[in-house]
């Protein structure tokens, strides 16, 4: 006879117990055995972790700057650009008292919105103010045929087309509706030297990139600390090259705020000791990697300003050919200088 209690058994597995009585359980048998809990305490071991490579999510929205107009008369603005300028009316939004409240066109792949003016709402045309302080930059195909066209039109001529240095041929008007508008078609790819030397004696100078005073910093900003902030000031300009761009004092001295600039890129701050701030490690326990080509240079003023040397000159295995050192500041700050490229190999 087959016994019914062996038919009803289930086959013997492990089964992993409820992680609140796995904690119960441990910390019972802590107690009991008197055991440090901190001690005690399991180990989890982790697989090392890789870089890994994501991808930024895809952006929903490109920024995009669209010019909106008012004018005097919405209605008959739109019948203008599509004759002037060969406009192509997107939607129009009426509001019931007649008046263009919003509309879109296209002119090309230039986008355009424009309405009626609503005083109520501080949205006033070109007529009500005066004139404009505003210049719509169009550019199009065949300018010559454009401007001729938008002026047959009942624009305004300010300058006829005609080329520029810059590498484009262009002409202003103004339309009915009081806006200004530069017409430009491309002619010619310009370098910007070659826009400066086209510009000799014209009364303008042209220049590439920030103005002096200007200042575009991306990426990480260091800060080195220092118990006498006028010695780590001597120190990044007389001996390793840095220059001033800003530095606030307070009433009693101290440095609010500094910025000094690496000739060949990035910006680093001096500061003094602030005992109670999260972000500022203590004097002489700072350390910053500066990236430069000419290393020998730097190292050459290091060595004739007679700093402690953390590290002599040695080529990186990262980087054959290249060369890297560290030295330390008076209060023990390691500066490093390297010709680092990144491609780092085993």
């Amino acid at each position: 006879m087959t016994d019914p209690f062996e038919q009803l058994a289930a086959p013997a597995e492990p089964q992993t117990p409820r992680p609140s009585f796995a904690r119960s359980l441990r910390a019972q048998l802590v107690e009991a055995l008197e055991l440090d809990p901190l001690t005690t305490t399991p180990t989890i071991h982790l697989p090392g972790r890789k870089p890994v490579t994501t991808t930024a999510p895809a952006r929903t929205a490109e920024l995009t700057a669209t010019p909106y107009f008012c004018v005097h008369d919405g209605a008959a603005a739109i019948d203008w650009y599509v004759e002037a300028f060969g406009a192509i009316e997107q939607m129009r939004v009426v509001g019931d008292d007649g008046r263009l409240g919003h509309a879109e066109l296209t002119v090309g792949s230039a986008r355009l919105m424009l309405s009626d003016e609503h005083p109520d709402l501080g949205v006033v045309s070109p007529r009500t103010l005066g004139g404009t302080a505003v210049t719509i930059h169009l550019e199009v195909a065949d300018v010559d045929t454009t401007f001729a066209r938008a002026v047959a039109a009942g624009a305004t001529a300010l300058r006829e087309p005609a080329d520029q240095p810059h590498g484009a041929r262009h002409g202003t008007l103004v339309d009915p509706f009081g806006h200004r508008w530069m017409l430009s078609q491309p002619i010619e790819d310009v370098t910007v030297d070659e826009y400066a030397a086209r510009s000799q004696g014209s009364g303008y100078q042209v220049t590439s990139g920030p103005r002096a005073g200007q200042r575009y910093v991306d990426g990480i900003w260091g800060s080195m600390t220092y118990s006498d902030p006028d010695v780590g000031i001597r120190f990044v300009t007389e001996v390793l090259g840095f220059e001033e761009l800003v530095l606030v004092r307070g009433d009693d001295g101290s440095i609010v705020h500094s910025e000094y600039r690496w000739p060949e890129g990035g910006i680093v701050g001096i500061s003094g000791a602030d005992p109670e701030s999260p972000f500022l490690p203590p004097p002489g326990q700072n350390g910053l990697y500066v990236i430069t080509q000419d290393p020998q240079s730097v190292w050459e003023r290091c060595q004739a300003a007679g700093v402690d040397v953390i590290r002599p000159p040695e080529e990186p295995h990262y980087d054959p050919g290249g060369m890297v050192f560290s030295v330390r500041d008076p209060e023990g700050n390691a500066w490093s200088f390297g010709t680092y490229v990144g491609g780092a190999t085993e």
